[in-house]
């Protein structure tokens, strides 16, 4: 194998070194705060519920299969607004009497303090990274530590909510890669890794950091709401992945209009989210040593993150909300080269050809696309959900239709509630995501010299924009990263906000890199984890806990196989224990 190189002092760089903010340019938050000013001063309140709040969040999912909390309420769009939620709910259980932000301080209805709930977070692994998910939580051995906290002010319309994080991290060594691989493997790794900003292990050293957390400036009128905020977002109906915007990196800084709560209107009800945003680089080599990171040449510069969505609940069908989600990526300098038009991408085309080929090539730009439902039955105290996301323009609508499977992935779920006849019920739950190429990528780039960079790259990577679809190291959709499936099956007995359960989960991991190996040439194992989760939620008075203990076997670690004979070849095992608690303190 190539002797790995030392690594230079830019990518020996740790987050403890670099300067963790910095200050955007007018153009991109200065229109919002102008827009802010203008509007009309009214009387509403606006505590927004972080997507990483322990139990409530998936409490209200329930609450809406037993018809407890009303349909209109798509839930494709976090975070929520607590209040808007307290407006509608018509249950009779400790949740009517939950309250999230208690008012400290109540001069009138005009003017009103909070104080938000403190939360302690802690994550663990054993042996090697595994899950996903939960804002500055890194893919990391070790312990883990986040700690939040803070308060809301609501003048009249105008609601500041500061809510920063501190964060740390033991971030120990593990195996980043097996040194028994052949050459060719470390050949070709070079793009796989050059494409999107992941790294393995996020530095050398313990991490620690201070953030803004789920903080925001806002000003809201009727249904909508407008403003500046670092909040963690989530755009879809999964609960383990969201395949586009998720809470799987740290919130990102951006300028949003979006709807606090569901517009009426004659046909049904709407949500939705527009926002202008930016995503940093993390400054980190793939491996922590340094080694083949010679491949990695990445644009020392920001990138602008833009995008929409909406969703929509028909009036005539009951419990069903459709929606869809549209990004782009770009790095700043091309809003410099390309002027004001480079600001609002989301509003061209949806075919190649109309933008123009050679357009779309030369503008550097990486654009998402997803659709998304969400059908719930209340009668049968059951719901049906899926998500299809697209990474590239189609060349045009015949395209689209006869090659749905290129650059796609999915997600699918079911939900359902069995009552108890001694109070509480059954919760069954079921999804999976799929991130890993169709067969038709292999034929697409089997064999060809000229597409070997196009081979084993996945959703969230594109050559136009390097650092791929990510913020400070983390990918902003799935957390299955590069690539991969993941398939989980959990049973619990829930009553109210309490939930007892066990789980069953399947992840394959960089299943592109894998199968573009494999057509190639190059004989590596399958990177399989098996897992065997139990889960506990419990509400004490003012008091939240959610702890969660996974046993988890991955097989074939690291690709690399160990020992051949007559039954074929084997890899490594490696087992790993992995826990998480949080515990929520309601003031």
């Amino acid at each position: 194998m190539p002797k790995p190189i030392l690594t230079d002092s830019r990518q020996r760089m740790n987050w403890q070194g670099q300067k963790r903010f910095k200050i955007s340019p007018p153009g991109l938050l200065g229109g919002w705060a102008i827009f802010l000013m203008l509007l009309v001063t009214v009387p509403v309140f606006a505590q927004h519920i972080p997507v990483t709040f322990p139990l409530l969040q998936d409490h209200l999912r329930r609450k809406q299969l037993d018809g407890s909390l009303p349909l209109q309420y798509s839930l494709l769009q976090l975070p929520l607004s607590w209040e808007t939620i307290q407006e509608s709910y018509q249950g009779n259980d400790s949740l009517s009497q939950f309250t999230f932000g208690r008012p400290l301080l109540k001069v009138n209805k005009h003017f009103q303090f909070h104080v938000l709930p403190i939360q302690v977070s802690q994550n663990f692994n054993s042996s090697h990274p595994y899950g996903w998910g939960e804002g500055p939580f890194l893919p990391a051995r070790g312990f883990q530590h986040l700690l939040e906290g803070g308060f809301q002010v609501s003048l009249g319309p105008v609601s500041l909510q500061l809510y920063p994080q501190v964060f740390h991290a033991r971030n120990l060594p593990f195996q980043e890669y097996n040194p028994e691989l052949p050459a060719l493997f470390f050949q070709r790794i070079s793009n796989f890794i050059g494409r999107l900003d992941i790294p393995v292990r996020h530095g050398t050293d313990k991490i620690q950091r201070v953030l803004p957390g789920n903080s925001h400036f806002k000003v809201n009128f009727g249904a909508f709401s407008a403003g500046i905020s670092t909040e963690n977002l989530w755009w879809g109906p999964g609960k383990q992945q969201a395949l586009l915007i998720s809470d799987n990196a740290e919130g990102f800084l951006h300028g949003t209009v979006h709807t606090r709560k569901p517009a009426k209107t004659a046909i049904g009800y709407f949500g939705g989210q527009y926002f202008m945003g930016k995503l940093e680089n993390s400054n980190l080599p793939y491996y922590s040593d340094g080694s083949f990171d010679r491949y990695r040449e990445y644009p020392d510069d920001w990138r602008y993150f833009t995008g929409i969505t909406l969703n929509y609940s028909p009036k005539w069908i009951e419990g069903l909300s459709v929606g869809f989600a549209r990004t782009f990526l770009m790095y700043q300098r091309k809003l410099e080269e390309d002027g004001w038009r480079a600001w609002f991408p989301i509003f061209e085309g949806l075919q190649k050809e109309r933008v123009g080929l050679t357009t779309s090539r030369f503008r550097e730009t990486d654009q998402h696309l997803s659709v998304f439902y969400r059908w719930v039955w209340p009668q049968a105290q059951m719901e049906l959900y899926g998500e299809y996301i697209r990474t590239d323009h189609a060349l045009n609508w015949r395209e689209l239709i006869l090659n749905p499977e290129h650059a796609r992935g999915y997600t699918l779920g079911l939900s359902k509630l069995v009552p108890l006849a001694k109070g509480g019920h059954v919760y069954l739950q079921l999804e999976m995501t799929q991130t890993e190429n169709s067969i038709n990528n292999l034929v697409k780039y089997e064999g060809s010299i000229t597409n070997q960079n196009h081979g084993g790259l996945g959703l969230y990577e594109n050559f136009q924009v390097l650092h791929g679809l990510s913020h400070r190291g983390q990918v902003l959709g799935s957390g299955l990263g590069h690539s991969g499936n993941s398939a989980r099956i959990t049973i619990s007995r829930v009553k109210e906000l309490n939930q007892f359960g066990f789980s069953l989960e399947r992840i394959k991991r960089d299943a592109n890199f894998y199968n573009f190996n494999l057509a190639n040439g190059l004989d590596l194992l399958q990177w399989v984890d098996l897992s065997l989760g139990t889960h506990w939620d419990h509400r004490f008075d003012r008091l939240l806990v959610s702890a969660t203990a996974r046993l988890v076997q991955s097989h074939n670690y690291n690709y690399a196989i160990r020992q051949t004979n007559s039954l074929g070849n084997s890899g490594y095992k490696k087992a790993n224990f992995h826990s998480r608690l949080k515990l929520a303190y309601l003031f």
